[in-house]
């Protein structure tokens, strides 16, 4: 895994700001259908602690300490799925960021 210096998490926030404005250029119905596939892909390349973390902390905004407590698991376990699922969606991001360029450009 790389490291997270302070590059990469600039180089992650425009990435995701270009992203976001690229999207909200777009028809309705292309982000309608980008969501869904999204969501699916999460599905998909999370596992499913990985999703039911990130959903329990993004979705609901649980604490740590409270998924920790409602899962009966670790608050050092949370942030390894925290932090691993996060990881896996940047790729997730950049790949469909890659093919966008690609097909759209």
């Amino acid at each position: 895994m790389t490291g997270n210096g302070p590059f990469e998490r600039e180089a992650d926030r425009a990435a995701y700001e270009g992203y976001l404005a690229a999207l909200a250029s777009d028809d309705s119905a292309f982000r309608a259908s980008f969501r869904d596939a999204f969501f699916h892909a999460l599905k998909e390349e999370l596992t499913d602690r990985q999703y039911e973390v990130l959903w329990l902390r993004e979705v609901e905004g649980l604490s740590g300490k409270q998924i920790a407590y409602k899962l009966g698991i670790s608050q050092s376990a949370v942030s390894r799925h925290l932090t691993r699922g996060k990881a896996r969606l940047r790729v997730l991001l950049a790949y469909n960021l890659e093919l966008r360029s690609q097909t759209f450009s």
